[in-house]
């Protein structure tokens, strides 16, 4: 019966750590949170193919989130190491298209913490469907031969990330604010 007690008592302490932690150090447990989650996600698209061609993925948001919880300089950072990251966890293309993509990624991260959160809404589909179409137009002059293979991705990953920044990434910006 002892020990029955002394393992009840090392979970609710381990609960009680862990309440702790959430809410005196949110900030730092959502940021490790959101980038364990956009890891996760570009691991199981490495197994799961045809999930990348729609456009899915967590870079996009998280970036923009880590951006305006964090500022412009961690938002910045974030984009380089959690994109270099997406893309080969998740086996992406890596070629020329990395001269573009990464610059863009880091400037979504930066006016993404310098604009805050008014980039939470229309504002934030506009940069999001920018991104995507200065994206499939910088791979249209460096290597024209991949843009069928982009248009997918491109539209796709304009829906979505536009559906769940609209729905979504507002009141969980609000939460970890």
């Amino acid at each position: 019966m002892m020990k029955l007690d002394w393992k009840i008592y090392s979970i609710g302490v381990g609960v009680l750590l862990l309440a702790i932690m959430v809410f005196l150090l949110e900030k730092i447990f959502f940021f490790l949170l959101i980038s364990l989650a956009t890891i996760l996600v570009a691991v199981m698209l490495r197994f799961v193919q045809p999930l990348k061609y729609l456009g899915i993925e967590l870079v996009t948001l998280s970036t923009i989130l880590v951006g305006v919880v964090y500022g412009p300089v961690i938002g910045g950072v974030y984009a380089f190491v959690v994109l270099l990251a997406h893309l080969m966890l998740g086996d992406y293309y890596i070629g020329n298209y990395l001269m573009w993509v990464i610059p863009e990624y880091v400037l979504l991260g930066i006016l993404s913490g310098v604009i805050g959160i008014g980039v939470i809404g229309t504002l934030g589909v506009v940069l999001v469907i920018g991104l995507n179409l200065m994206s499939l137009f910088f791979t249209f002059l460096g290597e024209s031969d991949r843009v069928a293979k982009e248009l997918p991705y491109v539209i796709g990953n304009s829906i979505i990330n536009s559906v769940v920044l609209l729905k979504f990434l507002g009141p969980i910006a609000d939460f970890i604010s």
